[in-house]
């Protein structure tokens, strides 16, 4: 039973370190936190900070790894080429989209920081890396690359990966007027859209 207590007590620390940390980079942008104003702003001894992270690059990487497995986790997701043409038709939101949508509200404030020029220089490349690995995977299940070999693989999850990144960018950036279920119907729209034929 004391251990119970005490690993709740360390998961409150560490949250609370967490959240002021995002509040300080918020305000003073990544490079104007120290370890010192957060320790103060967190009302705790540096000692404790220590007992959890090396530093403030380590925290920042924990809550980085801790975001990015989470969306990892929901674009890995199978997609039905057929139901996805219905609900285009439909206009209605595809389910494993809404739940991508979904957790991208969810933490919306905090991934709209790490991308920001607040956050840490290195946060877009990371999450760029974790959605075109799974759009390769979804491309290749669906032999995309088989019906367009016209087209090098890469260009075919660039454009993909483009497609996601920039109306996911756009929609936190304006914090979002959109449900996660109206931005996934857009999204579909978006899919099918050929402004050029």
């Amino acid at each position: 039973m004391p251990e119970n207590k005490h690993d709740a007590m360390a998961a409150r620390t560490k949250e609370l370190i967490k959240e002021t940390f995002v509040r300080l980079v918020e305000k003073e942008g990544f490079g104007g936190v120290s370890v010192r104003n957060l320790t103060a702003s967190a009302g705790i001894n540096r000692g404790t900070f220590y007992l959890h992270y090396k530093d403030k690059y380590d925290l920042m990487e924990q809550i980085q790894t801790e975001i990015l497995d989470g969306l990892q986790k929901v674009m890995v997701v199978d997609i039905s080429s057929v139901e996805l043409q219905q609900t285009y038709l439909d206009e209605q939101p595809y389910a494993p989209f809404v739940c991508i949508f979904q957790y991208l509200h969810e933490h919306g404030g905090l991934i709209r920081l790490l991308l920001g020029p607040k956050g840490e220089s290195g946060f877009p490349g990371k999450m760029k890396e974790v959605v075109s690995e799974s759009f390769y995977k979804k491309l290749f299940n669906h032999h995309t690359f088989e019906n367009n070999p016209s087209i090098p693989k890469e260009y075919l999850t660039a454009f993909s990966v483009s497609v996601f990144l920039g109306v996911t960018e756009e929609w936190l950036n304006q914090n979002p007027p959109y449900s996660p279920e109206q931005i996934a119907v857009i999204y579909i729209k978006l899919l099918f859209f050929q402004p050029f034929r």
